[in-house]
């Protein structure tokens, strides 16, 4: 299926703190090879934590309902601690920095997706996000019921740090410090996200 036209995915995420985002940057300039699809710079490309990701029409009322149901989904919500565990790769050939997957994180999570999911375009037939495939069975379950592949079970907090390209995935985990990256939740924000599900656009912000 192809993309549907005059839409976009909306990324609803968590920023670290300064010092956490200068460290995640750090490590990424680091892993910087012929490998790697991007690093981080802090400017076009900086350190965030999807919390829901979805794709909506790119229609200026809907998306000003869309800041409404977050700013709405977050009363209530109180800062906990972001705990990093480490690193990761995915299937994707994502690097990623872990983060343990806690109640108020996952609380946060859902509260997100009760409130958004009726946002999204072409319920319970989704257009297939080329950033995370082929689905599987869950994830394409996930992305019908919710429009994000990744949700419920599958929801996996982190900081991606770089992508490989095809073939150029280390054998063994690049070297990183050893850094403790975690932070209190300060905030959440809502951006565009490109077809790769990096964010270029700023929505809106939201203390917490």
């Amino acid at each position: 299926m192809n993309r549907p036209e005059n839409s976009v995915l909306v990324n609803v995420h968590v920023t670290p703190s300064d010092e956490v985002a200068r460290q995640c940057v750090a490590i990424s300039q680091s892993l910087k090879s012929d490998g790697t699809m991007f690093v981080l710079d802090g400017v076009t490309k900086f350190p965030h934590m999807t919390v829901f990701m979805f794709r909506v029409a790119n229609d200026h009322d809907r998306l000003r309902e869309i800041l409404e149901a977050v700013k709405q989904a977050l009363k209530g919500v109180e800062s906990f601690p972001c705990e990093h565990t480490g690193y990761f790769m995915t299937e994707g050939r994502y690097f990623e920095a872990s983060y343990e997957r806690t109640q108020p994180f996952m609380a946060l999570h859902e509260r997100l997706i009760d409130a958004l999911q009726e946002f999204r375009l072409n319920p319970g037939r989704p257009y297939v996000e080329g950033y995370f495939t082929p689905y599987t069975d869950e994830q394409r379950e996930n992305a019908e019921r919710t429009g994000y592949d990744l949700a419920h079970n599958l929801f996996r907090p982190h900081i991606t740090l770089t992508r490989y390209h095809e073939g150029r995935v280390p054998a063994e985990y690049p070297p990183t410090p050893d850094a403790d990256l975690s932070f209190m939740l300060q905030n959440v924000c809502v951006y565009k996200a490109d077809d790769n599900g990096a964010v270029y656009e700023k929505l809106a912000e939201f203390k917490i």
